[in-house]
C-alpha cells in the first residue's frame, strides 16, 4: 500500500495505543503463570507473540513463526529450551538477518544445539541448563530479557554477567518490573563506577514459579505517542495542540524521555497524571545520545530537520540492525524530502530548515520510518508519497486512522 499525504497541521486528541514492549512481557508472563492475559492490540508483533505462546502450549516440537518481531524471537529462544526438546523458528522480512550472537553462543554453552535448515532462522534441540551467562550489553537488551524470563524456571540458579554497559536499559527495567509483578525475584546488581545507574549483573534463583497478579494492565505506549507530540511541535499554527491520553508519567518506558527532549528542542509540552499535551514552540537543534532511546531517533530526526541550527545524534550504531538500517533509511527519506542530513557511521548530523519540499519516499518495510515520514509531511510544501505504508501494521495498525482524525489528509492507493 502506498499513501499520498497532503501537508496539513494536526490538532486534537488521541488515545495512546497499548505499549508493544510491555504487552510482549505481560503476555509471556501471564502464559507462564498458567493464565491468559487480555491485551487489546492488533499489531503484527503482538499477534506473533500470542501465536507463539499457543504453539508453545500445544505442540511437542513447535514451529514458532515470529513474523518480523525481534522481541518474539529473542524472548522465545531460551524459553523454548525450558519446555521443549526441539523447536524451530521462522520469520519474515529482515528478521532472519538480525543478529542472534552472542545469545546463540551462550545458549550453546548451556545445553542447546543450533542448526539451520532451508529458510528457517534456526532449529534448537537440547535442554537449557542454568549457570553463568556472560553477554555484552551493547548488542540487544532483548537477549537479557529472554534469559530473565527463562532462567527462574530452571532447577539450578543462574547469573547473567554484563561484559559491557547495557544499552536500552529501560527495556530491562520493564522486564524486571513485569517479573516482580508475577512473583519472580531477580537480584539486579549495578556498576557503581558509572555516572548513571547501570546494570552489571543479574542473579536468578532457580525453581521459581510465575504467579498471576489480580490485575495486570498494559500501559499506553510512549514510543508511538512521540509521533503525535512531534506533529504538534512542528505545526505551523500556534493553535495546533495535540493531547495524548492514556499515558503513565511514572512508567519505566525509556521513551517517555520524549518529553524532556522536546523541551530541550524548545517545544511546548506538559503532562498530568494520564495525559500529555504538546504544541508548537521556537525549535532549535541540540545533541542527542541515542543509547537508551533508539526507537525515538526516527521521529526526533524529523523534529531536527525543521529546527533552527544543527542537531547531532550520537551512539546510534544499533539502529542499523533494526527492521531496516534505520540510520540510512532516515537519511534517505529526509534527504528525498529536501532536508539537510549527513549520515555518519554511528549517527546523524541534521541542519534544520524552515520548510521541506515533499516528494516520494520509501517506507523501507519499517513502521517507524513510515510514521516519521508521515509526520514530516506537516512541514512540506508539496505532497508526500510513502511507498510500503502498510509497514505500520507491525506496531500501530490504526496510525493513519488517527492521523486523519487529527486533521491529516491521507489517500491510500
Amino acid at each position: 500500500m502506498n499513501v499520498k499525504i497532503t501537508p496539513k497541521n494536526l490538532s486534537g486528541k488521541v488515545i495512546a495505543i497499548p505499549s508493544k514492549s510491555q504487552a510482549h512481557r505481560i503476555l509471556i508472563a501471564s502464559a507462564l503463570s498458567g493464565n491468559t492475559a487480555c491485551v487489546c492490540s492488533n499489531s503484527d508483533d503482538i499477534e506473533a507473540t500470542g501465536d507463539c505462546l499457543l504453539e508453545l502450549e500445544n505442540s511437542d516440537e513447535p514451529v514458532f513463526n515470529c513474523r518480523e518481531s525481534g522481541s518474539t524471537l529473542r524472548f522465545f529462544l531460551p524459553l523454548s529450551m525450558v519446555f521443549k526438546n526441539k523447536a524451530t523458528f521462522i520469520g519474515t522480512g529482515g528478521l532472519p538477518h538480525r543478529p542472534l550472537s552472542p545469545l546463540k553462543e551462550q545458549l550453546e554453552e548451556h545445553g542447546c544445539v543450533f542448526s539451520n535448515k532451508g529458510d528457517d532462522i534456526c532449529t534448537l534441540t537440547g535442554a537449557l541448563k542454568g549457570g553463568k551467562f556472560t553477554l555484552p550489553g551493547n548488542v540487544s537488551s532483548q537477549f537479557i530479557t529472554g534469559l530473565l524470563f527463562a532462567l527462574p524456571l530452571l532447577s539450578e540458579s543462574s547469573e547473567i554477567i554484563l561484559s559491557s554497559p547495557l544499552q536500552s536499559s529501560p527495556y530491562v527495567t520493564m522486564t524486571l518490573n513485569t517479573l516482580e509483578m508475577f512473583g519472580i525475584k531477580i537480584d539486579a546488581l549495578f556498576d557503581e563506577s558509572c555516572a548513571e545507574r547501570s546494570y552489571s549483573a543479574f542473579r536468578i534463583k532457580g525453581g521459581q514459579k510465575y504467579v498471576s497478579p489480580a490485575n495486570a494492565t498494559v500501559e499506553g505506549d510512549w514510543s508511538n505517542a512521540a509521533f503525535w507530540f512531534v506533529a504538534a511541535a512542528i505545526s505551523t499554527s500556534i493553535e495546533s495542540t495535540i493531547t495524548c491520553n492514556g499515558l503513565d508519567i511514572l512508567s519505566a518506558q525509556g521513551d517517555k524521555k520524549i518529553v524532556s527532549i522536546l523541551k530541550a528542542f524548545g517545544g511546548n509540552i506538559s503532562k498530568c497524571e494520564k495525559s500529555v499535551i504538546a504544541s508548537p514552540g521556537e525549535l532549535h537543534g541540540i545533541e542527542i545520545d541515542a543509547v537508551n532511546i533508539p526507537d525515538l531517533i526516527p521521529i526526533i530526526s524529523v523534529l531536527a530537520a525543521v529546527s533552527v541550527g544543527k542537531t547531532t545524534i550520537i551512539n546510534a550504531e544499533r539502529l542499523r540492525i533494526k527492521e531496516s538500517d534505520r540510520l540510512h533509511a532516515i537519511y534517505d527519506g529526509l534527504t528525498r524530502l529536501g532536508a539537510d542530513v549527513e549520515e555518519l557511521d554511528g549517527g546523524l548530523i541534521i541542519r534544520g530548515k524552515d520548510r521541506l519540499n515533499g516528494g516520494t519516499v520509501s517506507g523501507f518495510n519499517d513502521h517507524r520510518i513510515v510514521m516519521s515520514m508521515a509526520i514530516a509531511s506537516i512541514r512540506c510544501e508539496n505532497p508526500v508519497i510513502i511507498e510500503g505504508a502498510e509497514a505500520v501494521n507491525k506496531s500501530y495498525p490504526n496510525f493513519f486512522d488517527d492521523f486523519k482524525n487529527l486533521g491529516g489528509d491521507v489517500v491510500a492507493f
